[in-house]
């Protein structure tokens, strides 16, 4: 169930926007968003969907569901930082 797994979009500076077009996309799908603003770094080449332990299955499921091919687990993200979210996805250039 999408709704139980919230996530949080993030996007490039220079991509005005693409976080609250893609927060609009995973709420027609179902996902609760838990916040959406811009990535801190700049330097993602592509897009990327990140899961907290526990929601390995949860990240593969969205990232399926976005056609994002890169998936991993949270890595040097503090718990505070995700807004509540399981997930994360980073929207690259």
């Amino acid at each position: 169930d999408s709704s139980v797994t919230g996530v949080q979009t993030c996007a490039l500076p220079i991509c005005n926007g693409a976080a609250a077009a893609a927060a609009a996309r995973l709420q027609h799908l179902g996902y609760k968003v838990a916040s959406t603003g811009n990535a801190k770094r700049q330097d993602y080449a592509t897009s990327v969907v990140m899961y907290r332990p526990g929601f390995a299955a949860e990240g593969r499921r969205l990232a399926h569901d976005l056609g994002i091919k890169v998936v991993g687990p949270v890595d040097g993200v503090r718990r505070a930082a995700m807004h509540g979210g399981q997930l994360a996805v980073i929207l690259g250039a």
